[in-house]
């Protein structure tokens, strides 16, 4: 589904319109649909974590569209590394997709308010390892 971005992604201010593609139900690509660059990898936090709540600021739902009805899709951006297990996740800077609306963007959490959050936490910290039985 196409998504205007009216809450900018950090760092990409100019990119309005991104594609946003299910892998897998736990993973998405986020792909800017007015050129190559950026590209993202994003990961469903509730499949990894069950503590991931947090209120969407006034200001931000009513950019949005969200009203009390709508379910919005939330994602954070993965920094993919050579192992799945190595890569990272920004906790604190979730993406919120509209799928009423097609509007989407990325809220800035207080880190005071959500100490638990990090910018860049490994997803094995949040991956079950399986026992290898010759152990």
């Amino acid at each position: 589904m196409t998504y205007t971005a009216v809450l900018p992604i950090l760092g990409f201010n100019d990119v309005t319109l991104y594609e946003l593609e299910n892998v897998d139900g736990v993973f998405y690509r986020l792909k800017n649909k007015e050129g190559e660059a950026p590209a993202f990898m994003l990961i469903t936090p509730n499949a990894i974590r069950n503590d991931y709540v947090f209120e969407i600021p006034d200001e931000a739902a009513e950019k949005l569209g969200l009203t009390e009805e709508t379910v919005p899709l939330t994602l954070n951006i993965m920094i993919l590394d050579t192992t799945l297990e190595k890569s990272h996740v920004n906790f604190l800077a979730p993406l919120l997709f509209n799928p009423d609306n097609g509007k989407m963007g990325q809220v800035v959490l207080d880190s005071s308010k959500y100490p638990n959050f990090g910018v860049a936490e490994p997803l094995e910290n949040y991956i079950r390892k399986e026992t290898d039985p010759c152990d």
